[in-house]
């Protein structure tokens, strides 16, 4: 019981009194961290030229948000789409690789002009003889797996079906990965063993850092493979390169080497076309979150010198492209 004063009223004693003191601080920790996390939601879906103004208060603050936004962007409370009413023309296939059109050529001094379109099996590939590498590679993505899992990686060769096509040994000790364009895992589980060789031609193959290519990027990869088509009725990819104007170059094939790297993902689900950009240069660290990584299909376009949807009527392009989405996409469309 607790004690009393000479008047008859109860003191508190001592222990109660540091019981309750506990009680407090335990609150106030619950309600700091609350808040704390609340800001880091907030700052994550902040556009990416927002959050750079922090400088090094950035990754910080993304790792905060990072603890929440995947369960509050999954329910749709959260973040925003670039997105537009849209449906398939009745005359386009939605299982080729671009339904929207072939990447266009926009700014001469950032693409090359000897573009040579090579269809594989799962996917179509837009190779440049000058930089001895894929400007770009795109794909359909099926949401059915064929496979499970990607069958043992296949060796890398060249591709007979270009003049001088880069060779294995031209990567080999320069410091670069043998990196994909159209991804050995997506394409394999979804388009089987035969179509995974095909990924493994060297026309099909960059130049990436090993942090990169090893981390970040193969887990961008697996976010689109599994994440991002469970989300969609339709899904479609365009992967390609940014090119450094410097050129630096590997190999007795002088292989160029890009500044960095992109993916434009589209979809269809319930009449509306979203889209979702990424950019990563070529010194993303190992612990970069795609997520935060997401850029607008317009910055990406100003990047790379390239139209990703050329047949899109001119307003549409304008309203999906120009928005910077700041999720990905809703598990469940609730809002």
């Amino acid at each position: 019981m607790a004690r009393k004063t000479s008047s008859g009223r109860p003191m508190l004693s001592p222990s109660l009194l540091r019981r309750c003191l506990r009680s407090v601080q335990g609150w106030l920790v619950i309600i700091g961290l609350v808040l704390v996390a609340g800001f880091g939601n907030w700052f994550a879906h902040l556009p990416s030229a927002e959050r750079a103004k922090w400088g090094g208060a950035r990754p910080v603050l993304e790792e905060i948000g990072s603890w929440t936004v995947g369960i509050t962007d999954n329910l749709g409370l959260t973040g925003r789409d670039a997105a537009i009413a849209y449906a398939l023309p009745r005359n386009v296939k939605p299982t080729l690789p671009l339904p929207f059109g072939q990447p266009k050529r926009a700014d001469p001094s950032k693409t090359p002009d000897d573009i040579q379109v090579l269809k594989r099996q799962g996917y179509w590939v837009g190779y440049s003889p000058t930089l001895r590498h894929a400007v770009w590679a795109a794909y359909y993505v099926p949401q059915e797996k064929l496979l499970e899992e990607a069958p043992e990686r296949p060796a890398f060769a060249r591709d007979r079906s270009v003049k001088d096509s880069p060779a294995p040994d031209d990567y080999t000790r320069s410091g670069y990965d043998r990196g994909h364009m159209a991804p050995n895992y997506l394409i394999a589980t979804r388009y089987g063993e035969a179509a995974q060789k095909e990924t493994f031609l060297m026309t099909n193959i960059v130049p990436q850092r090993p942090t990169l290519n090893r981390e970040p990027w193969r887990v961008l990869e697996h976010t689109v493979a599994d994440t991002l088509s469970a989300r969609s009725e339709a899904m479609w990819v365009i992967t390609g390169t940014v090119q450094n104007p410097r050129r630096p170059t590997i190999g007795k094939r002088r292989v160029a080497v890009p500044d960095g790297f992109y993916k434009v993902v589209a979809s269809l689900k319930k009449g509306k076309l979203r889209v979702l950009g990424f950019y990563m240069d070529q010194e993303a660290g190992e612990r970069t979150r795609p997520r935060f990584t997401i850029r607008s299909v317009d910055e990406l376009e100003r990047l790379s010198g390239l139209d990703f949807f050329p047949d899109l009527p001119a307003e549409d392009q304008a309203a999906l492209e120009s928005v910077e989405a700041t999720r990905y996409w809703p598990a469940l469309d609730l809002f």
